[in-house]
């Protein structure tokens, strides 16, 4: 149990860095925190703050698809998002001392956020300790009307992506937030964590991903 405590929040530190390292090489965000991103840029409040409100939202909207087992689901869900709104103000602090000149600069700084963000969430799913609200309502979803996980998520990440090209048409007047580096990690966060979840599976043999 220690073990897998240590796993989660070390793949949530993981991601978190790899989010800030994506934002900060200057082209774009993850989609979880690209809502988070422009309402950063109107406010001047931590995108950290955002990226919780934004998980809260989803965890709203889980309960009204799934309101089943709220109190354990807030229990659980909810002081992780805490912790993930706070790991990512750290990451966007520790890695804005990085400042890349070149574009190819950013590209390698948004490949290496990638690698990190696909790293941490092979973590997360290899210590089977709890989800982030939008997986979870995913999963609230497929428990209530079925469906595939993937596309699920790929919808979720659209609307997310949708959201955000809306809301900063409307309040910047430009499209800020996704760029290149969101479609890299979007593109490249998944096979990578396929990749160490397989290293994970062969170092820890007797650990398995799926009871």
């Amino acid at each position: 149990m220690l073990f897998r405590l240590f796993l989660f929040f070390c793949g949530l530190g993981v991601m978190s860095t790899g989010i800030a390292m994506v934002t900060n090489a200057g082209l774009g965000t993850g989609t979880i925190s690209s809502v988070a991103f422009v309402l950063k840029e109107l406010t001047g409040q931590s995108m950290g703050f955002y990226v919780f409100l934004t998980n809260v939202f989803f965890f709203v909207i889980q309960i009204l698809v799934e309101p089943k087992g709220i109190l354990g689901k807030a229990i659980r869900q909810l002081p992780i998002c805490f912790v993930f709104g706070i790991l990512i103000d750290a990451g966007m602090w520790l890695t804005g001392h990085i400042v890349p000149q070149a574009y190819w600069q950013q590209i390698v700084m948004a490949f290496a956020g990638s690698f990190c963000t696909g790293a941490g969430i092979a973590c997360l799913v290899f210590a089977r300790l709890a989800i982030l609200p939008p997986e979870g309502l995913v999963l609230a979803i497929l428990h209530r009307f079925g469906g595939s996980f993937g596309t699920l998520k790929m919808m979720i990440d659209i609307f997310l992506l949708v959201t955000t090209v809306i809301a900063s048409l409307l309040t910047l007047g430009t499209i800020v937030g996704v760029r290149e580096g969101t479609f890299i990690t979007a593109i490249c966060s998944g096979p990578i964590a396929k990749v160490v979840l397989k290293c994970c599976a062969k170092l820890f043999p007797a650990h398995r991903v799926i009871d």
